[in-house]
């Protein structure tokens, strides 16, 4: 039976390989396989930071807890770009073979490699008070009851309504201030004129083609 993971490595030093093979390859086959110049420029840039970096923090014993940050900084950026050119510019490239892709390292939905799902369910939301206008927020696994992302889930996306006593509660449509999570525990600020205000928030989890979860979960709180 086939097990559902990410196409990208997880562990750092395999995607470091992954990733420079990537990037070898679409450059090299740029005006073949019809790339975007400014897009690929763009994946290259981000490259050369992370290769920086994690160049830093692969010797043992002479970075710091800063370079270890900046790596893991440099890699969420890098890593969003290269799921873009994989699945939004070679998945369906007419102008690659599927020996052209699986040379990439994508996702040809062989080997145990699936498209990560999208949520069925919501995320359970603990929102925490911190007084005045700030505010933590922890998402749950709904199944594992950890804080943990559910496989495939790359984060949640919460909206916020506001209103007062009495009023209508907003529904999710209606919701405006928006904050991405894409780690289990956020720090957020509220808009200064919601102070004292009474809010509903809606969480989904999106995954990792940003693709949002056909459930939302509610939760309700005060600003202050």
């Amino acid at each position: 039976m086939a097990v559902t993971r990410d196409w990208i490595p997880k562990q750092i030093d395999k995607f470091y390989i992954f990733a420079n093979n990537l990037c070898k390859r679409a450059t090299t086959n740029a005006s073949k396989w019809h790339l975007d110049a400014d897009e690929l420029a763009a994946l290259l840039g981000l490259q050369t930071t992370f290769n920086r970096y994690y160049e830093i923090t692969s010797v043992r014993f002479t970075f710091s807890s800063l370079d270890t940050q900046n790596t893991k900084d440099a890699r969420k950026f890098y890593q969003k770009s290269l799921r873009m050119m994989g699945i939004g510019r070679m998945k369906r490239n007419s102008f690659m073979t599927n020996v052209d892709r699986k040379a990439c390292g994508l996702n040809i939905n062989s080997n145990g490699y699936n498209l990560s799902p999208v949520a069925k369910k919501a995320p359970l939301i603990d929102y925490r008070n911190k007084g005045g206008l700030n505010g933590v927020v922890i998402s749950i696994d709904p199944t594992t009851h950890k804080t943990c992302k559910p496989i495939g889930q790359d984060g949640v996306k919460v909206a916020f309504g506001f209103y007062r006593n009495g009023e209508p509660i907003p529904k999710e449509r209606e919701c405006t201030f928006t904050i991405f999570l894409t780690k289990s525990f956020g720090k957020m600020v509220f808009p200064e004129a919601q102070l004292g205000m009474c809010f509903v928030g809606y969480a989904r989890y999106f995954n990792t083609r940003n693709v949002l979860g056909t459930v939302a979960s509610g939760f309700y709180g005060m600003v202050g």
